[in-house]
Formats: C-alpha cells, sequence, structure tokens
C-alpha cells in the first residue's frame, strides 16, 4: 500500500459521505444526457454513440446506454413502453437467421477494408453486432435467445478438436486483450457444445489448462512480460468472466494479482492515461481476485473503492451530462466502426463501461442502499456445483 496514496490520508466514512453525493447528481445529470443521443427523427427504442455522432443509432451505442441506465437504477425513469416495443422491433428486424445480425447503421458503411455485399472485415465486427444485438433485445425483455454460433473463421463445432491450437495461435505475448477475448468466447463455446451434448469435454479441458500455463507465476496475469501492466490486465479481465464467473476455479497467485492491479492505481500519470475500459477492468479483476484470496485485509481496497467512485465521476463527467470514455475525449470508435469525431462529450460507452466499474467499488462498499446505483456487475452465473468441480477436477488433476 501506497501510504502517501490521496485515497489514506482521509477517513473512509467521509470518502464514501462525497462517493454518494457525487453518485446522486451523476444519475441527474445521465438522466438529461439520455435525451441527447435519441435520434433526431424521434424513433424510439435506439441511442446513438454521442450528441456529436458519425452514425445513425445502432446496437452498439444502445446497448452500452441501456446496460448504464440499469445498472445506475435509472432504467425504468427512462425507458418507456413504447421505447421497449420500438426497440424489439427494430433489433428483430436485422435477424438474419442462426442468430447472426446486420445493423445497416454499422455494417458496409464507409468502413475501411470492408469488403462488397454482406461480408464482415473481420470476425470481432460480427461477433461484437451479434453479442450487442441479442444484449439489446434482453434488456427489452427477451430472454429466450439461443447463443450465436461462432462467426467464420473461428473453429466450428464439427472442429471442435482444433480449438486448441487456434487458441494457442492467439498473440498472447503481444496483445493478451484480444487473445484472451477471442480464446475466452471459444471456450465459452466449447462448455455450450458440451452441455448440449455435441462434443466431448476435452477440448474444452486442454483449453483450460492451457489458460493456467500460460498465467504469469510473478504477477498472476495473463500476457507477455513486455507488454504494459495495464494490457496485462486487460487480457486477465477477459478470461474472468468464463474461469472465475461461470466455472469459479481456482486462481493461482490472487494476492500477487490483486497487488498488481492496485499499483496501477497508484501511478502518477493513472488519471491522465486510463480509459474507461481500465477503470472497469481494474476493478473487475480485483473483486473476483478477493473472492479467492482469503484473509486479505481489505480496508485499503476500500478506501480506494470510495475515493474512485469520487474521481471517475469528475474527470469523465461532461458539460453535456453524460460521461466519456476517456478523460478529455469521448471514445471516436468501437471495434473498427467510426463513431464520433473526436470532442469532449459524454458517449454512449462511458457510461456503459464506467457504470459498471463504479458497481464493483459501490458493491464492495457495501453502499447499494444509499442512491439509486444497483451495485451490480457481474456478467455470467455460476455453472451448477457438480459441473464446476468436475471441471475443476480435470484440470487441476
Amino acid at each position: 500500500m501506497d501510504s502517501n496514496y490521496p485515497a489514506y490520508k482521509e477517513s473512509l466514512s467521509s470518502l464514501i459521505e462525497y462517493a454518494v453525493e457525487k453518485l446522486i447528481q451523476s444519475t441527474n445529470n445521465v438522466k438529461k444526457w439520455v435525451e441527447l443521443v435519441r435520434p433526431e427523427d424521434g424513433l424510439r427504442g435506439r441511442f446513438c454513440w454521442a450528441e456529436q455522432t458519425t452514425r445513425d443509432a445502432n446496437v452498439a451505442s444502445t446497448n452500452y446506454v441501456l446496460s448504464g441506465l440499469r445498472r445506475m437504477g435509472i432504467f425504468d425513469d427512462v425507458i418507456t413502453l413504447e421505447d421497449k416495443k420500438a426497440g424489439i422491433a427494430w433489433v428483430q428486424s436485422m435477424h438474419k437467421g442462426n442468430e447472426q445480425y446486420w445493423d445497416p447503421a454499422l455494417c458496409n458503411r464507409k468502413t475501411p477494408g470492408w469488403p462488397e455485399g454482406e461480408k464482415w472485415p473481420s470476425p470481432a465486427m460480427q461477433m461484437g453486432v451479434n453479442q450487442y444485438a441479442q444484449s439489446v433485445l434482453r434488456a427489452y425483455g427477451i430472454e429466450d435467445l439461443p447463443p450465436a454460433p461462432p462467426p467464420e473463421g473461428i473453429p466450428q463445432m464439427e472442429k471442435a478438436d482444433t480449438a486448441i491450437d487456434w487458441v494457442k495461435s492467439r498473440p498472447w505475448d503481444k496483445n493478451p486483450w484480444g487473445a484472451g477475448s477471442h480464446s475466452m468466447r471459444m471456450a465459452t463455446w466449447l462448455l455450450q457444445w458440451y452441455k448440449e451434448g455435441h462434443i466431448s469435454i476435452d477440448p474444452l479441458i486442454k483449453v483450460l489448462k492451457f489458460f493456467y500455463e500460460i498465467q504469469d507465476q510473478e504477477t498472476g496475469l495473463w500476457g507477455g512480460k513486455n507488454t504494459p501492466w495495464y494490457e496485462r490486465i486487460n487480457g486477465t479481465f477477459k478470461l474472468f468472466p468464463l474461469i472465475r464467473e461461470q466455472l469459479d476455479l481456482p486462481l493461482p497467485h490472487a494476492e500477487k494479482i490483486i497487488q498488481c492491479v492496485m499499483n496501477e492505481f497508484y501511478r502518477e500519470d493513472y488519471d491522465k492515461s486510463v480509459g474507461a475500459c481500465d477503470e472497469w477492468d481494474n476493478w473487475y479483476v480485483i473483486a473476483l481476485a478477493l473472492e479467492k484470496a482469503e484473509g486479505y485485509d481489505t480496508e485499503h481496497i476500500k478506501k480506494m473503492a470510495a475515493y474512485r467512485i469520487i474521481r471517475v465521476l469528475d474527470i469523465f463527467s461532461k458539460e453535456d451530462g453524460g460521461l466519456s470514455y476517456y478523460p478529455d475525449c469521448c471514445q471516436t470508435g468501437w471495434i473498427g466502426f467510426d463513431m464520433a469525431p473526436a470532442v469532449s462529450q459524454g458517449d454512449a460507452i462511458g457510461i456503459g463501461v464506467l457504470s459498471s466499474g463504479i458497481n464493483v467499488c459501490i458493491d464492495i462498499l457495501g453502499i447499494n442502499d444509499e442512491t439509486s446505483w444497483t451495485g451490480v456487475w457481474r456478467m455470467r452465473q455460476k455453472e451448477p456445483l457438480e459441473l464446476r468441480k468436475y471441471i475443476e477436477s480435470l484440470v487441476f488433476n
């Protein structure tokens, strides 16, 4: 712990009191901002990326807005029955079959490198649009949706035995964020196919074993030693929804992981270099590592949590009432799609991602009942205990 860090010069009670004030103020501001990012044509159930945007309302911006409103506890204050009905019809009109979606506001519209016809420049774009289209439907109450299959270019169910080679070929040393993201999704598909009785459990176990084989024993993180700390934390974040939340597998070196993330907060230039994803990733990793760090003293983490609520709402809040992805600028793109000009304004991903990180802090502090904010941040449900223990026995035999 860095005893000179500003958070540790205040009492926890005073930090919490100020944090609660900031949380209440932020909800009032965001309610006003949301009305600025509705489409100018008046269509309901969809939202733009920002007030100044390069694209029409789309599933990515709408997903981030809806998820942010939900976590802030103001979804029902903003979203009407008309929004829900219109939003469902809008997204369902994009469905091309087999849980594949084609959003005209994003797809094949002045995107560099886009091929002719309804084809994708990268699997990441197709996965993103599919995932966020389904997320919008779920936000509006359509829960019974089958998971989208892997896009072209990623091992399909019939080739499940090749998944391990594909995962090993990801750029773990240079891009742990991308490697972790794609590999975690691949492993999730393997788990799904096994549960449905289509494949054996062997391909999944091979991938999970590989994850733990490449975990850095000195830091507990994933990624090459020459990779910046924040990228290794981000790569770790990408694996955690599966290995920590859904499967609740053991986590070697949990205490080291927590310390590595806390050291990021202590950097003098942290607030100048941080983006919304970094803040969310940091807290997500800390929270899930804490569950495996028995007897860990959390007092300094609680003070940091209260302090970061205050700092985040100070430096990311914008004059239009929204939250931006960066302290000085909105996020201009999303997985290869341009979204907005580089100006100081609130953006959809700002509210969507920062609200997740703030909710982790709220949960750690136990102040869920002091504002409308929900303190809800988890992304997945745990598998049944019997299945989790069976997988654990095979991975750690």
